[in-house]
């Protein structure tokens, strides 16, 4: 049985001689392209909080941002980015994935 050090030498050579990398490539997963993201207009947000009938406050309170930060989104003084736009498009296609955060009484 090989040790790593055996196994890092090996795939060296291999590069060194061949340009090209066999068994850490084949140890890597392959995953399907993402969709990209998406820019939402205020409306688009306005409405995809309105949907679930969420104040600002609360909206902002999943997404990890201030009162503030959304309605300066929702005025179109500023714009969302990154994670709060792939949340937009997660929430835009199941309107419902917000529910399972919810805390239920018991």
């Amino acid at each position: 049985m090989k040790n790593i050090h055996d196994e890092v030498i090996n795939e060296l050579q291999e590069i060194v001689e061949n340009g090209t990398l066999s068994t850490l490539r084949k140890n890597t997963r392959e995953y399907a392209p993402l969709t990209p993201i998406k820019d939402y207009t205020p409306q688009e947000i306005k409405d995809l909080r309105e949907k679930k009938r969420y104040t600002q406050t609360y909206f902002g309170e999943f997404l990890g941002v201030t009162l503030k930060t959304v309605q300066a989104w929702e005025a179109g003084t500023n714009k969302p980015t990154g994670t709060a736009l792939r949340l937009f498009q997660v929430l835009e296609q199941d309107p419902h994935v917000l529910d399972q955060f919810l805390l239920t009484k018991a």
